[in-house]
């Protein structure tokens, strides 16, 4: 029996491919909470900043020892990765402007040397000084600004009061420079001056935040050109897995059935004649032969467009997938939540990865359980698809070509601009994940 759900909480063993992103807040630059982030950030420079700034000093005066350079400049590039994580939360937690995050080079390599590769590829990258320079000019500006802001307040408050002390002292040689009169209206502007820097101030705020923590033009370009190159490499290497596939099929099952089929029927054709029994019986036999030879043909095509997806949706075509599993004896529930129907692309990559993935669960993982969940998250407008079971693990995409399976999934879904991620290890349970968008 199929279980379909729609509640929102998927099981708990497969939570771990649902990512929930909040809706962006409205975005503000002025307000109780721009002001105070700015005067926590201008206490946390005065003692912050000196940090990084000793870093780097250090770093620079120690080239000669090598070794002493080489710490200090891992230890600068893992401490401001993680000051631009932390600024990037605080901006869209205080501005809520939904700066993108500009793209980041990954090291194609394993081991220690992606660890240095990547190390440089950080270090030489624009989105890292952009960072480090972000936190350097935050920090001073709002340091200065707040400065001078409680300057001005101290001012409004202790001036007037000065000024008709030093008037009433005895020993006013040289100290009466500022009357109390002059003293009330100076006071006054001082303070209309603060609370005007303590309330407009975090809009300068806001736009260093934009300006440096925001990805370049060219960045943005880049990132775009590598997705969409990468995704036509994707569709490439998914469209010759397909063909291959196709080909075996046919090659496999549906072609020794055809052959089989005429080499019946041509024997039936010799029996005519002179054995009209034996000639009914082959005929017969061929009839069985070409129904077996359909149901084959039916299902290499139920791999090229299976038609009740694009009749009843994703939901319903799901739903047969499931049910086609339980046939098979792995006991499979289905809870999926789609308020709407998806883009044609979305919802075949998203029928595949679960076909696939729950084909490989009856032939090989050995379960007793599979569990599919699919989510749309309308917040980023993705659709979360994941497959669980509890099979004894050790699926992994290779390049051979007798496990083409995965491999094709990966390639189908990263031409979708999706992402797809496999967790299997070796005494299961084994979780696929894909990550598709539902829009350009």
């Amino acid at each position: 029996m199929v279980a379909v759900t729609s509640n929102p909480a998927p099981p708990a063993a497969v939570d771990t491919t649902h990512t929930t992103v909040a809706a962006p807040t409205p975005a503000r630059r002025i307000g109780l909470v721009p002001t105070a982030s700015m005067i926590t950030g201008a206490a946390v420079a005065v003692v912050w900043l000196w940090i990084p700034l000793t870093i780097l000093v250090v770093g620079i005066s120690s080239i000669p020892s090598v070794i002493g350079f080489a710490i200090c400049v891992v230890v600068f590039v893992y401490l401001m990765r993680g000051v631009e994580w932390l600024e990037r939360i605080r901006s869209e937690a205080v501005f809520g402007m939904g700066i993108g995050v500009p793209w980041r080079n990954m090291s194609p390599h394993s081991g220690f040397q992606r660890w240095l590769h990547q190390l440089w590829l950080d270090i030489s990258s624009a989105r890292f000084w952009k960072g480090s320079a972000h936190h350097l000019l935050r920090g001073i500006y709002d340091a200065a600004v707040t400065a001078i802001a409680f300057a001005l307040l101290a001012f409004a408050f202790i001036g007037p009061a000065a000024a008709i002390a030093i008037r009433q002292s005895d020993d006013d040689a040289g100290l009466s420079f500022l009357s109390p009169p002059v003293a009330f209206v100076l006071a006054f502007i001082a303070l209309l001056a603060a609370v005007a820097i303590l309330v407009l101030a975090p809009v300068l705020d806001a736009a260093i935040d934009r300006w440096l923590l925001s990805p370049s033009p060219t960045a943005a370009l880049k990132y775009q050109v590598n997705v969409l190159s990468d995704a036509r490499k994707g569709a490439v290497s998914s469209a010759q897995t397909e063909r291959h596939r196709i080909e075996r099929d046919l090659h496999d099952s549906v072609q020794p059935r055809l052959v089989s089929l005429a080499m019946t029927i041509g024997l039936a054709q010799t029996k005519l004649d002179n054995d009209l029994p034996e000639a009914k019986m082959l005929i017969a036999e061929a009839h069985e032969d070409a129904k077996s030879a359909l149901v084959e043909l039916r299902n290499v095509v139920r791999g090229i467009a299976p038609t009740i997806l694009a009749d009843r949706g994703l939901d319903a075509a799901l739903s047969s997938v499931v049910q086609r599993t339980e046939n098979l004896g792995v006991p499979a529930t289905l809870d999926i939540h789609l308020p709407r129907r998806l883009p044609e692309e979305t919802e075949s990559v998203a029928y595949f990865v679960v076909a696939e993935a729950l084909t490989n669960v009856a032939k090989h993982a050995q379960a007793t359980q599979a569990v599919v969940t699919v989510r749309l998250d309308e917040a980023t407008n993705q659709l979360h698809v994941s497959v669980f079971d509890n099979g004894r693990g050790g699926a992994a995409i290779t390049n051979s070509d007798e496990a083409t399976g995965l491999r094709g999934l990966e390639e189908r879904v990263r031409a979708a601009r999706g992402a797809f991620t496999v967790s299997s290890p070796a005494a299961g349970p084994t979780i696929i994940t894909a990550v598709l968008p539902c829009g350009l």
